[in-house]
């Protein structure tokens, strides 16, 4: 299967989220490498940063986490594949004009999606709801099937 990751859901990988071990069920059953690209690189290294800003982790669990990262990489569990900028910009915008109106779907996610489109992925990993409605309209196949149900607060 030749699956794109949303930062989102690599991020829950290596943070302890409610999504967790949704994602790690489906990277266990990975045969292939999960191609990211360079933005997804940089918002989940600011992620890690966020989580010390906001308490939520210390500078030494964000240390490990990218270190783990970058052995998951090494690894070949994730690949970086590079996207032509203008590509990815003028892709995104094609599907802002086609699901942002509708879906409510930020430009982020859309370059998410947007990247997938142009590497040929099958398979799209998110968590995201919008974002998956707009990845399943462009004819990804969008996983995990399910979304864990919110608990009762």
């Amino acid at each position: 299967m030749n699956a794109y990751a949303d930062t989102g859901f690599v991020v829950t990988l290596y943070k302890q989220e409610t999504t967790s071990p949704q994602a790690a069920a489906l990277m266990a059953r990975q045969k292939t490498s999960v191609q990211l690209t360079q933005l997804g690189e940089l918002e989940f290294l600011n992620a890690l940063h966020l989580a010390v800003f906001r308490n939520e982790i210390t500078a030494t669990n964000a240390a490990l986490k990218k270190r783990l990262f970058l052995e998951d990489l090494a690894n070949g569990i994730f690949t970086i594949t590079p996207v032509p900028a203008s590509a990815l910009f003028a892709k995104s915008i094609e599907l802002a004009n086609r699901h942002s109106a509708t879906l409510g779907t930020r430009s982020l996610d859309l370059m998410h999606i947007a990247a997938a489109l142009l590497l040929k992925a099958e398979t799209f990993l998110s968590f995201d709801e919008r974002q998956r409605k707009a990845a399943k309209a462009e004819g990804l196949k969008v996983k995990p099937a399910s979304l864990p149900t919110p608990s009762p607060a």
